[in-house]
């Protein structure tokens, strides 16, 4: 943020006293009146503020109000500028200077005594005058913030004290926003925070700076230009081997005709998982003979039947297949 610019004019008023010859009691006593403009400290730096032609000083308009109700007006582009025949006694002096636009820029006051023993004085401008408007446009990636995308905005003026602004409007779609006011002329700090998920993600300060009948505006676009040190990621893998098992049979060695039981136990399930969570169907020489049961009971003929479990889970990768022979004795 550039500095602040220091928004003073001293106008050294020499007051040269100049009396003539004195050819009659009647004569009133006069003084020659001296202005000399010094505006070394009425200068800019580029902020937030209209172009730089608009903060120079073009002219100065001079206004007196002396003794016996004498009064003069002067407008010049010196520095330098002489007023003769002023009535000795108390001066009341204004000064406002000028752009090249006619605009006012900045102004002072002061009464002094003309006078043999009094021939200077110094007027001092430094009360900015009028009120200009403050338009900023304000932008971010929308791909680099969150939707709940927030934006502060403080206005403070050169003493500190905040200022009170509409409360700006956010087009989160866009990435925009625009902060517009009426200000009293003066100098201002702008402060911009873009928060994301309730974190600071972006920042802006800038010096405002406001004329009479003008308008400080801008564009700022809020970079988010953060590397992020600290980013956990989690990867979960949603596969699994295939289900390996194990089919026992009750009877082991049935006798003819006997009906057996047969069961199904997984050996190599995740720890997270049971057998519950699985589907098993039962197969009889590639025939489906029982569905999502763990234990399947039958009377086989006589002679050896193949018995297969399919089991599955419903991550990737999961089938698995287990098989069991059983041999049933023939009746006598």
């Amino acid at each position: 943020m550039k500095s602040k610019p220091i928004l003073s004019l001293a106008v050294l008023l020499l007051l040269l006293l100049a009396y003539g010859c004195d050819n009659s009691t009647h004569q009133q006593e006069g003084a020659t009146l001296r202005l000399i403009l010094h505006t070394d400290h009425f200068a800019n730096q580029r902020a937030l503020t209209p172009n730089q032609s608009s903060m120079e000083i073009a002219t100065y308009h001079i206004h007196g109000t002396g003794p016996q109700g004498q009064t003069f007006d002067i407008d010049s582009a010196q520095t330098a500028v002489a007023i003769g025949n002023l009535a000795i006694g108390t001066w009341n002096l204004t000064a406002k200077a000028f752009n090249s636009e006619g605009i006012p820029l900045v102004e002072g006051a002061v009464e002094t005594l003309l006078s043999k023993a009094s021939p200077t004085t110094t007027l001092t401008l430094t009360s900015l005058v009028g009120t200009g408007n403050l338009d900023v446009h304000v932008h971010w990636d929308t791909n680099q913030v969150a939707s709940d995308v927030r934006l502060e905005v403080t206005l403070l003026d050169q003493e500190g004290t905040v200022c009170t602004l509409p409360t700006a409007q956010l087009d989160k779609l866009s990435g925009t926003t625009s902060i517009q006011a009426p200000l009293a002329a003066g100098s201002y700090l702008l402060q911009l925070r873009l928060f994301s998920q309730d974190v600071l993600v972006s920042g802006a300060t800038q010096a405002v700076r406001i004329l009479d009948q003008s308008a400080a505006d801008a564009t700022i676009e809020m970079i988010i230009g953060d590397l992020s040190t600290k980013f956990e990621l989690f990867l979960i893998n949603n596969t699994m081997l295939p289900i390996e098992g194990t089919i026992t049979c009750s009877p082991a060695s049935p006798s003819p005709n006997e009906k057996v039981t047969l069961t199904y136990t997984p050996t190599n399930l995740d720890a997270e998982l049971s057998v519950s969570d699985l589907v098993i169907d039962w197969y009889c020489e590639g025939a489906l003979v029982g569905a999502n049961t763990r234990t399947y009971s039958t009377i086989p003929d006589a002679g050896t039947h193949r018995y297969d479990v399919i089991a599955h889970h419903e991550k990737l990768g999961s089938l698995g297949s287990s098989t069991l022979l059983v041999t049933m004795p023939y009746a006598p």
